[in-house]
């Protein structure tokens, strides 16, 4: 039996599951799409020792973690790795964190999402399929939640770093009247503000193009999107953040708070950028701060 096939059966005897789903088919226009490459990194990997990121994707996936059912809290979220709008951290920051999750009683769905063309994010145009990944994934987990045993009013969004601007933007996306709304939203080290000087240049680029226009700037700054009514934000950033400043969320904790939208915000001395579920004390602390948090913003 291989690892990983023994890791699917101990996940199988615990009442566990774990299960892809297409978000949706390929595009007709593309005769035949890219296929995705995948680049191992040796340093840095999850408990597993895994770190794969995720390029070329042409077929969004959620992957599924479902805890057991004497277990099962009844809430769900969907998880977006980051990666700069370049690629997906899909193990660092997406089976990694849904593991850990599930086994404290969570839904976890793990995003597999497309890159963005800059084209995309004009002021009034279309969205970039980015963020019809995370909106439609947000729809289909409510559109299971029965099935899967989760309150369909406990369904949010967590993000890292680029994935956080994305889970971030779904809150002001979002429509209550077709699913797409999330219930929650929490942030790790996220890329906010699209603005100088504190833009993170790659993100920017990736997303906006090399020029970007003051009206795409602004609409894809979280921090001038925010609005009363937008779900409760939870919010982690190490102030010792080399790539991603703790001032993006600073920036956005402040927009929410003037907006009287709930929000915490926890900044760690140390931790650096892509701490995912932490590196040591204080950084590892989020975990329980999240679950105290949720329960009491979430019913």
């Amino acid at each position: 039996m291989t690892a990983t096939a023994a890791a699917c059966m101990a996940m199988i005897l615990r009442g566990q599951t774990c299960e892809e789903f297409p978000l949706r088919p390929p595009d007709p226009a593309v005769k035949e799409p890219a296929a995705e490459r995948v680049l191992f990194y040796p340093r840095g990997g999850d408990d597993r020792g895994l770190h794969r990121v995720v390029f070329d994707v042409a077929v969004p996936t959620l992957t599924v973690y479902r805890p057991a059912p004497e277990k099962n809290r009844g809430a769900a979220f969907v998880l977006c790795p980051g990666g700069a709008y370049h690629g997906v951290v899909i193990d660092r920051e997406g089976h990694w964190v849904a593991r850990y999750f599930q086994n404290l009683g969570y839904t976890v769905a793990v995003l597999k999402y497309r890159m963005p063309k800059p084209a995309e994010a004009g002021a009034g145009g279309e969205l970039p399929r980015s963020q019809q990944d995370a909106l439609e994934a947000i729809r289909y987990v409510r559109t299971r939640a029965a099935e899967w045993g989760v309150d369909a009013g406990r369904v949010g969004i967590m993000g890292s770093s680029a994935g956080g601007h994305l889970a971030g933007s779904t809150a002001f996306l979002g429509n209550g009247s077709n699913g797409t709304r999330p219930d929650f939203v929490a942030l790790l080290y996220p890329v906010v503000s699209m603005g100088e000087p504190i833009a993170h240049a790659g993100s920017r680029r990736n997303l906006l193009g090399p020029a970007p226009t003051p009206a795409q700037v602004e609409r894809f700054s979280l921090e001038k999107q925010v609005r009363s009514g937008m779900p409760p934000f939870f919010i982690v950033h190490a102030r010792d953040d080399d790539k991603v400043p703790v001032g993006h969320s600073r920036l956005l904790a402040g927009a929410l708070e003037r907006a009287r939208v709930p929000v915490k915000l926890i900044i760690y001395e140390t931790g650096g950028h892509g701490f995912s579920l932490g590196r040591g004390t204080p950084s590892d602390g989020w975990k329980d701060a999240f679950v105290a948090w949720l329960a009491g913003v979430v019913k």
